[in-house]
């Protein structure tokens, strides 16, 4: 997605690439100079509004941002000009909280009243801990939280529960659907309603599509069917599986799994028993992406219903 095409930009969105440019005529590129680190970026109205612009915490990058490199901005704030479509993208007097992957976090509007909180600091991981963890991305605000609630009405009322979630399996040279609890019990259903889909949709395209490429440099053109699923307290599990093993499945690239409800159950975490045995549940609204190569398991849920939603990239 670029800046001419976008509107305005959501919490979830990664800020596309801009050249910024101070008074004194020298520029840059925001991707290159300042994602690592986390930013506040803010687009004041006036000089009176750059005036009152809060002190950023210590460890954040502050950027006074306007079509015209705004004045007034107190120090440690850098003053910068960019392509008015792209200031339209943040909004007028707006003040954003940008992660170090340049994601969009938080919009409060200007004059900000109180503190804002400051980045959580980085904990550093020995050699081996990192020697086992999974090659798995995890994007953050994939889905809103009104996206992933109305997804799981739509399985239990619209879809009434779903189905019992079946397997692929050979029998005498023919392909059969069959329930078997050894490999996996969870209930599960395609989507019945086609604005959500979209929604969807366009979410992953605005969020998970650019991060997939620009980490796996694998541009992604084919997709699965979205299916949401539940895994139910104390029978809700998939046994350790690769998803593309068979012919009906060979073309499979990534699996992405979003969480719609983390935190209010307890178990049903990812684990990947090749690479060690870490569990993976990331936070309501956010995705898991993996190759479909790696072995993986959902463990099974101790308490509460998990709901996800998945799909297959190709």
């Amino acid at each position: 997605m670029n800046a001419a095409a976008a509107e305005h930009w959501l919490p979830g969105d990664r800020l596309p690439n801009v050249r910024l440019r101070a008074s004194a005529g020298e520029s840059t590129a925001l991707h290159a100079e300042f994602a690592g680190a986390p930013l506040w970026l803010a687009t004041p109205s006036s000089d009176a509004a750059a005036a009152a612009l809060p002190v950023p915490p210590d460890g954040v990058t502050a950027l006074c941002i306007g079509a015209e490199a705004p004045s007034g901005a107190p120090s440690p704030w850098q003053a910068l000009a960019a392509d008015p479509r792209w200031c339209a993208g943040l909004g007028m007097d707006a003040l954003w909280r940008v992660d170090a992957n340049l994601r969009l976090q938080e919009r409060h509007t200007l004059p900000v009243g109180g503190a804002l909180t400051a980045p959580v600091p980085a904990v550093a991981l020995d050699a081996t801990q990192t020697l086992l963890v999974a090659p798995v991305l995890q994007i953050p605000d994939v889905f809103e939280p009104e996206l992933c609630a109305a997804l799981i009405r739509h399985l239990e009322v619209d879809c009434a529960g779903g189905d019992v979630s079946a397997v692929l399996l050979l029998e005498d040279g023919q392909q059969k659907l069959q329930v078997d609890p050894s490999i996996k019990q969870r209930r599960e259903t395609f989507p019945r309603d086609a604005a959500l889909e979209q929604r969807m949709h366009e979410r992953l395209l605005r969020r998970a599509l650019p991060e997939i490429s620009r980490v796996f440099n694998f541009d992604v053109s084919r997709r699965d069917p979205f299916k949401l699923l539940a895994y139910p307290e104390g029978a809700g599990y998939f046994r350790a599986h690769r998803d593309n093993e068979t012919p009906d499945v060979a073309h499979r690239r990534f699996a992405l799994s979003v969480n719609l409800n983390q935190g209010e159950y307890t178990g049903g975490e990812f684990r990947y028993p090749e690479f060690g045995p870490h569990r993976f549940s990331p936070p309501t609204g956010s995705a898991l992406v993996f190759s479909c190569s790696i072995l993986h398991e959902v463990l099974p849920v101790d308490r509460g219903v998990r709901y996800a939603m998945t799909t297959f990239l190709a």
